[in-house]
């Protein structure tokens, strides 16, 4: 495996050289360094091997946000690689070392392989996207440090299209591996640990949404999974567009409303997208609900809010018999 580490090696030891003393080769990179340990998994070890010895990993998204929260792993782990090889013969080899689970590939912004199998009663699900930089390692115009350079920029580049900023950061993968665990850089161009300390779900870009807007119901979904805030920029401006998550696929949006309903205060987070209009785009049938008022001696309240009170009623009645 390429130890990218090594392409780092010189930036981790410039922070111990006096400014006056470095090199006048300088990255404009938005990183704070972190223990690698904190994000470690016994199967990375696996992973390890199936990964081929020319293979740049980095490991982003959900986990680095929730390994930092340091949030309780339940029933279902879930880990996104970033990688440099064909993302589906890293699966194929892990499942080869592992003896068991599912595989399948798809294409969104780019290709993901995704391998998903079981430890007892908890489900794994590892995806591994790829981050092509064969351009940067076959130039022969690039010394080892333009590469380096290339590299950390297609790095940030890749994580500056995700969807918010606590879910645009990543660490090196080498440096979460077991008893080798070591300091780490954790990149966040868009300031997602800042975001994260103050409990925000706030965009990287609005383009990023505009251009995958079940996006602005995934936001609604993470705040109401973390009890975090949604940003108050994104979301005046989602009540000025609350049209555009009707260009998403149906699927989708079904997949994300059931994730929500599956959640806690699912009742105030269906409130939530009714106030900001995007509920209604999706239901039409709530428009009509919003008109009808208090009926018959048995409702105390109009009749959306009491819709949202029984869903309310039903999710704290389930919990009690769970």
């Amino acid at each position: 495996m390429l130890g990218i580490e090594k392409l780092l090696e010189k930036i981790l030891q410039r922070q111990n050289i006096p400014k006056e003393q470095r090199e006048e080769f300088e990255l404009d990179i938005g990183t704070k360094y972190v223990h690698g340990l904190l994000f470690y998994n016994t199967y990375f070890d696996q992973v390890a091997k199936a990964l081929g010895k020319d293979t740049v990993c980095l490991i982003v998204g959900g986990w680095i946000r929730d390994r930092l929260l340091n949030r309780p792993i339940k029933d279902k782990v879930d880990v996104d690689f970033t990688v440099t090889t064909d993302p589906f013969l890293i699966v194929k080899n892990l499942k080869k070392i592992l003896g068991k689970g599912d595989i399948f590939q798809f294409e969104k912004e780019k290709n993901v392989a995704t391998i998903i199998f079981y430890e007892n009663h908890t489900r794994y699900r590892f995806d591994f996207s790829f981050l092509d930089i064969s351009d940067i390692m076959e130039n022969p115009d690039l010394d080892f440090y333009d590469k380096e350079k290339a590299i950390i920029e297609r790095i940030e580049q890749d994580l500056l299209k995700r969807d918010f900023t606590i879910n645009a950061m990543a660490v090196v993968f080498d440096d979460a591996l077991g008893m080798g665990a070591t300091q780490t850089v954790l990149f966040d161009p868009s300031g997602g640990l800042e975001d994260l300390q103050k409990g925000v779900v706030k965009p990287v870009s609005i383009e990023n949404i505009i251009s995958d807007p079940v996006r602005i119901l995934r936001g609604y979904r993470i705040a109401q999974q973390l009890d975090f805030e949604l940003d108050k920029d994104f979301g005046k401006w989602v009540k000025k567009n609350p049209d555009i998550v009707k260009n998403s696929p149906k699927e989708r949006i079904r997949d994300e409303l059931l994730k929500i309903f599956d959640g806690e205060r699912s009742a105030d987070v269906v409130g939530s997208m009714i106030k900001a209009g995007i509920f209604q785009k999706i239901v039409p049938e709530i428009e009509e609900i919003s008109k009808i008022g208090k009926t018959g001696d048995f409702h105390k309240f109009p009749l959306l809010k009491h819709s949202l009170k029984t869903l309310e009623y039903m999710e704290q009645f389930l919990k009690k018999k769970s």
